[in-house]
């Protein structure tokens, strides 16, 4: 059972989680001629703070920029 984890620092409202959701694992589906239902997808949404690159945080480089 394929498991597809997506990690992102946006803030979605329900209805796009699910969109995604369904978009993701039906692209997969289709790609790997497997069963949809045997897809597992985790959206892991992480706060802007608590990601970074370069040393510093995506909060920090909004705030740079702003």
């Amino acid at each position: 059972m394929p498991v597809i984890r997506i990690s992102h620092a946006a803030q979605y409202d329900p209805a796009a989680k699910e969109k995604i959701l369904k978009e993701v694992t039906a692209a997969y589906a289709a790609a790997a001629g497997c069963d949809p239902a045997k897809v597992w997808v985790v959206l892991e949404e992480v706060a802007k703070t608590d990601w970074s690159t370069g040393g510093t945080s995506l909060a920090a480089r909004a705030a740079q920029t702003s």
